[in-house]
């Protein structure tokens, strides 16, 4: 969401690893789910291609 909102389209994670395996804080990364990404994404070739991507967004809130 974040990286469509900034730009870019075509969002896609290529690799994911914990990486913080043997690490003095290697537990407390593993308690939160920490791990290692790399992602790749582009610019929309033109505003219609953004203004489409950002048309999948949701963000559901709700009040108390």
């Amino acid at each position: 969401m974040t990286v469509i909102a900034a730009g870019f389209v075509d969002f896609e994670i290529t690799w994911r690893a914990e990486v913080f395996g043997g690490a003095p804080q290697a537990s407390s990364a593993a308690q939160f789910g920490t791990v290692g990404i790399n992602f790749r994404a582009r610019k929309p070739r033109d505003p219609d291609e953004w203004t489409a991507a950002l048309s999948t967004l949701s963000c559901n809130t709700r009040s108390h």
